[in-house]
């Protein structure tokens, strides 16, 4: 009996010990400024679980130590860099670490900002339509966004025969807006999003929406004119149409908090039968 309560209390540990070797401090960046040969980037470290307060350290290639910050709250930490395009591209890795009363944390994943900021191609470009009432009559508003590439990003509203009717450069992650007034323009458009290492192009759009398109062509938006509706190329994005997404877990594990609870709740079955047992 003794045996089994030591092999459970055995497991309640290795499963505690598993659960803070899990704690994971994450990285992540964002671009508030972009020049010829540097770009000013706004960089942050967080790892909510740990207790505060906590210290994080922002980590260059090969272990240089670029700055640290020390965090009270339960907000991330933020650095705020100006990266500089150099010639070896392994010069340019970043990650994070951190350190409380109860230990260390880290290294975060790293972070490649010549891959990020130069290098990235274009890709996953989307546009989405909202039709409303304008000063000159029924109007598009197209956004263009692309979800991945470096810096900077050139949108452009496209016509069917390759000319280009506007152009845009919005701050990097965010959307690029064309209103496009259907009594002035019709006929097929798309997005195209370009930057130093490639170009993307959304799916063709029939505007006006709603007008018949010709056999062997892409199928074009068909919406009614209501004030404010967004539309997608395969019709309205409602909360209520997104799909929504199980949490994954490979096929045969469990995550590791079932699996401990599994694991305590058996040795306690098999020490409440072995008393059983005994006491007969």
């Amino acid at each position: 009996m003794r045996l089994l309560w030591l092999l459970f209390l055995a497991i309640l540990a290795a499963c505690s010990f598993s659960g803070e070797q899990t704690e994971d401090v994450t990285i992540a960046y964002k671009v508030l400024e972009i020049y010829p040969q540097s770009r000013l980037v706004l960089i942050t470290c967080d790892i909510p679980e740990a207790p505060r307060p906590i210290t994080y350290s922002l980590i260059a290639s090969g272990g240089v130590l670029v700055t640290k910050r020390v965090v009270l709250d339960y907000k991330p930490a933020s650095f705020k860099i100006n990266i500089t395009l150099k010639s070896s591209p392994d010069l340019l890795t970043y990650s994070c670490q951190a350190a409380s009363h109860l230990g260390t944390y880290g290294p975060s994943t790293k972070l490649q900002m010549y891959w990020e900021l130069w290098a990235k191609p274009v890709s996953q470009l989307q546009a989405d339509l909202t039709l409303y009432d304008g000063d000159s009559g029924p109007t598009v508003a197209l956004s263009c966004l692309a979800s991945s590439g470096s810096p900077p990003i050139i949108y452009r509203l496209v016509g069917k025969d390759g000319r280009v009717h506007a152009q845009q450069r919005p701050v990097h992650g965010k959307a690029a807006n064309f209103s496009i007034p259907l009594s002035q323009m019709s006929g097929w458009f798309h997005c195209e999003a370009a930057n130093s290492v490639s170009v993307d192009s959304s799916a063709r759009i029939l505007l006006p929406p709603g007008e018949k398109a010709l056999p062997g062509l892409e199928q074009g938006l068909q919406c009614v004119q209501e004030g404010g509706q967004s539309w997608g190329t395969a019709g309205p994005v409602t909360a209520q149409s997104r799909p929504t997404q199980a949490p994954y877990h490979p096929t045969g594990e469990l995550p590791l908090t079932a699996t401990c609870m599994l694991a305590g709740s058996l040795v306690s079955i098999a020490a409440i039968g072995f008393g059983m047992l005994r006491s007969t």
